[in-house]
């Protein structure tokens, strides 16, 4: 599945919703942003990525008198990695990090993926 690519704007507030434990409004994701943007521009972004189904509307609540959509990831930002990534880099990625790595725990948690995954074949 290839996915559109995204503009950088549409990658920095989708890095803030991955980056989130819970669903955010417009002007949440402004607040976190580490850029100058209007919530303008945040609500502009946020309407094409509602279109490229990248993300949804988890709920809408009432603050005050105002009524906020809430927003959060249709998908996961390893997923949208993934789409770009053919199997051949895939494994070369994979076996990079293995053959680069120094840290037990991370091998020992790769290789009991490894033997689930043989499991479910």
């Amino acid at each position: 599945m290839l996915l559109d690519k995204l503009t950088k704007k549409e990658i920095l507030i989708m890095s803030i919703l991955w980056d989130s434990e819970s669903p955010l409004s417009a002007s949440e994701i402004k607040e976190l942003s580490n850029e100058d943007l209007s919530i303008y521009t945040v609500q502009q972004v946020l309407q094409r990525l509602l279109k490229k189904d990248f993300i949804k509307v988890a709920q809408i609540i009432q603050k005050n008198k105002t009524f906020m959509r809430i927003y959060s990831p249709v998908l996961t930002q390893t997923d949208y990695i993934k789409s770009f990534i053919n199997k051949k880099t895939s494994y070369e990625l994979a076996s990079g990090f293995i053959e680069t790595s120094n840290d037990i725990q991370e091998l020992d948690s790769l290789e009991e993926l490894i033997k689930i995954k043989k499991k479910e074949l």
